[in-house]
């Protein structure tokens, strides 16, 4: 597959590893997230990542797809990023390609959850509480039941990562992965000075989780 570009190469600029404590710098699937995030929001934008002995994954941020030549048989644990690339704004965009696209979603799912496996975010703020504001779409994405039960607590009311772990009955670090994926998705917000809900029951009973999953039927049914 031949790799896209932009209509004007010469906008791509070099994007820096982000860094974090001390200097040290993200690697891996978190130095791709942290140039990903501040993308919510932004209408036309062109990201062209370079791996060691995986190719490039060329992302059209405006029409929500990418391209990956290379592409392993399945997603790598830990790509070395050798450089990533980046424009944005009117016209950084990736021409029309013949090739069939990903869905970008699909990659910055499996982003989200591998970038920061067992600690927040570093966009995250502690004690922050969230609401879903759109739901994934579960039916292309890798996922357990635990994601979906999560993902309707939040849409019921706004939780904090802690609330969530405790209302789900869940490892602290599986709903900090999955907010972390959201959020990346740009499918939360933050609730600002939202309070703990009243009698927020550490484990939800089975009558609730029930309803729960009937919502969230009708909602995929639609």
């Amino acid at each position: 597959m031949s790799t896209p570009t932009t209509s004007n190469p010469d906008q791509l600029s070099i994007v820096p590893a982000a860094t974090r404590d001390g200097g040290v710098p993200a690697i891996g699937w978190a130095r791709i997230a942290m140039v990903l995030r501040p993308l919510q929001g932004q209408a036309s934008a062109t990201v062209v990542i370079e791996l060691v002995a995986a190719g490039q994954i060329v992302i059209d941020w405006g029409r929500r797809v990418y391209w990956w030549t290379q592409q392993p048989a399945a997603f790598p644990t830990d790509p070395t990023v050798m450089r990533i690339r980046m424009a944005r704004g009117d016209g950084a965009d990736v021409p029309f390609m013949q090739e069939q696209p990903g869905r970008l979603d699909v990659l910055l799912w499996y982003v989200g959850l591998s970038a920061f496996p067992t600690s927040p975010a570093w966009w995250l703020g502690e004690g922050e509480r969230y609401r879903l504001s759109a739901w994934p779409n579960f039916t292309e994405l890798q996922h357990n039941p635990e994601d979906v039960r999560m993902t309707a607590l939040l849409a019921s009311v706004p939780m904090s990562v802690a609330e969530l772990a405790a209302m789900a009955a869940v490892e602290p670090v599986v709903a900090t992965r999955l907010v972390n994926t959201l959020t990346l998705m740009g499918l939360l917000v933050v609730v600002p000075g939202a309070q703990t809900p009243p009698n927020l029951p550490t484990v939800a009973p089975t009558e609730k989780r029930a309803s729960l999953f009937s919502r969230l039927r009708l909602r995929l049914a639609r």
